[in-house]
């Protein structure tokens, strides 16, 4: 084998033992650079390795009338710490039309290990309504 092939490949190889990378970022840096520059923390010689994302069945909260009130639970239940997403029917969801007009709905989602949770938060809301 010629002696700059073999050059070569070990330089490729040795490129990637030298990389370093960001816990918080995930960004990758080469030898020599000792802290990210975006997140000012000290660098890894690996990542560790991913888990994969915990499975969420989401379940619908409550149907409302219209993406306002909606939006506006949604934001209380974020403050919470409660996660949710908003579906709603197509006049409101393909027009972007919020509101509350004849036959607009729109439903509140939540992972099911909040759902009690988030229940008793929109029935304090919809009692003061």
């Amino acid at each position: 084998m010629d002696n700059s092939v073999v050059f070569s490949l070990k330089t490729w190889t040795n490129s990637f033992v030298d990389t370093m990378f960001c816990l918080e970022c995930k960004s990758e840096y080469q030898e020599g650079v000792e802290i990210c520059v975006d997140c000012n923390t000290t660098l890894v010689g690996e990542l560790p390795e991913e888990k994969p994302p915990k499975e969420v069945k989401w379940i619908p909260l409550h149907e409302l009338p219209g993406q306002m009130y909606a939006e506006m639970v949604k934001e209380i239940l974020e403050k919470e710490g409660i996660p949710s997403y908003i579906k709603a029917n197509f006049l409101t969801g393909a027009y972007g039309i919020k509101g509350s007009f004849a036959g607009s709905r729109a439903t509140l989602y939540v992972p099911e290990e909040h759902a009690n949770r988030a229940g008793s938060i929109l029935n304090q809301m919809l009692d003061h309504i």
